[in-house]
């Protein structure tokens, strides 16, 4: 189990890698279900890498990414780009393949701002899809071939880059169907709506401003919200701002009232209120557990 010192400077790739006795200098790693045995990494992070797997077979495995809880089940496709906060509620026991990398993996081979294109790995994005056999047998091979070629250097940064634009070729497929249709407007405004909550909640709590972003009712956005993933626009919004407080707390040396005006408070008290109200204990409580 990680120590409490090492939360300021926590990072689960470099901790895999090391755990595993990966070369430092090689900026891409690949995991398996033995990777995670003793990683017992339960706790809020914030992720610095670009991760994608594809869980094959096993039990029901579960994790927070933003504030929205997954199950990963077979045939399940995983992606999460740079600075989510996420939290494993299981240790990840199912058979998968899962590489993480950075975009330095790129360089010398084409600019890397393309993975900045791919909505999959952005906040609010689709970070958990359910596969088709036949594009499960595509992944899989080619983490084949990523296994068995993992020491050349000079080839990995191709095979993911055919990796990501196989699982760009996915998501549009599923994008199409949204805009035929096949996807419910209700789907349409919960994934719009987390998108904008990613890209705005320390600057905008209210519920008010989302549903006039998106053209609809405060009362007819909560209905959504209630209906598609059982809570509130409200509460969603909350529980987004304090995962970020949550791991800004155990993994930060920042002072309760920076955090606080990080996320967007204007003063500790109200910060520390809700917090109480959401979590169950006071910040500074919970930073000392």
């Amino acid at each position: 189990m990680m120590k409490k010192s090492d939360f300021n400077s926590f990072s689960l790739y470099e901790f895999l890698k090391q755990q595993n006795n990966h070369s430092a200098g090689i900026p891409f790693f690949l995991a398996d279900r033995n990777t995670y045995k003793n990683a017992h990494v339960q706790f809020p992070f914030r992720t610095f890498t670009y991760g994608l797997g594809i869980t094959y077979s096993g039990g029901v495995d579960k994790v927070k990414i933003g504030n929205i809880d997954y199950e990963l089940k077979a045939g399940c496709l995983t992606t999460i780009g740079p600075g989510i906060v996420c939290t494993w509620q299981s240790d990840y026991t199912a058979e998968h393949d899962t590489i993480y990398f950075t975009a330095e993996l790129f360089n010398g081979f084409q600019n890397s701002s393309f993975l900045q294109s791919l909505d999959f790995f952005a906040h609010g994005g689709r970070h958990v899809i359910s596969l088709t056999d036949e594009q499960m047998k595509k992944v899989a091979a080619v983490f084949s071939t990523l296994k068995e070629l993992k020491s050349d250097s000079q080839v990995i940064p191709g095979i993911v880059h055919s990796l990501l634009m196989l699982v760009e070729s996915f998501h549009s497929g599923l994008a199409y169907r949204a805009r035929t249709n096949a996807i419910s407007s209700r789907e349409r405004i919960v994934m719009e709506f987390r998108k904008l909550v990613a890209g705005r909640y320390a600057e905008q709590k209210e519920v008010s401003f989302y549903a006039s972003a998106l053209h609809i009712t405060p009362k007819y956005l909560t209905e959504v919200l209630q209906q598609e993933l059982g809570k509130t626009a409200k509460r969603f919004i909350d529980e987004f701002v304090m995962m970020d407080a949550k791991y800004l707390l155990r993994q930060t040396s920042l002072s309760i009232q920076e955090i606080c005006y990080l996320l967007g408070y204007e003063d500790a008290s109200s910060f520390t209120k809700m917090f109480k109200k959401l979590i169950g204990v006071t910040p500074s409580a919970y930073r000392a557990a």
